[in-house]
């Protein structure tokens, strides 16, 4: 989870599954930007991508394929899905959901693709009653499978 409103978007809050993929406990991680697991040379044409994400408001999720490295200098690629969330109307959070897709096997996706689901519709279930939104919907994470397949194939 990454502060919208705070200069490069920090993170602010990580779970296990986060921690397990890069290696990085969450004190060495909270409170940067995670461009920090991109390669010296940079994630390349995908980053112009994000950037173009997160600087407008409209855009309500997107998946993206990123180079990635590990805290042990392994490299990996990480799909990832982002959500921005609102408080009263603005966009406050960005909610992140990543997979390393590397020597990932079949069921892995399934997993990924069932987990994903579950937990935008237990987000959307939790904000309910309150000012918190999830934009976007869980119908928007129909293609993550045939994004994680072609980069298997790639």
């Amino acid at each position: 989870m990454a502060d919208y409103t705070a200069p490069d978007c920090p993170l602010v809050g990580v779970n296990v599954g986060f921690c397990e993929l890069t290696g990085y406990d969450p004190d060495e991680v909270l409170g940067r930007n995670c461009r920090f697991l991109q390669p010296a040379n940079g994630a390349g044409p995908v980053r112009e991508r994000m950037r173009a994400y997160l600087g407008d408001e409209k855009m309500l999720d997107e998946k993206f394929v990123i180079p990635n490295v590990k805290r042990d200098g392994t490299p990996f690629l990480n799909l990832v899905y982002m959500s921005k969330l609102t408080l009263d109307g603005k966009v406050a959070l960005v909610l992140a959901s990543q997979f390393g897709v590397m020597r990932a096997k079949q069921n892995d996706f399934d997993l990924y693709d069932r987990a994903l689901g579950e937990d935008m519709q237990q987000l959307s279930e939790l904000t309910a009653d309150t000012n918190w939104a999830v934009l976007g919907s869980v119908e928007a994470l129909a293609s993550s499978y045939s994004i994680i397949a072609r980069s298997q194939i790639l």
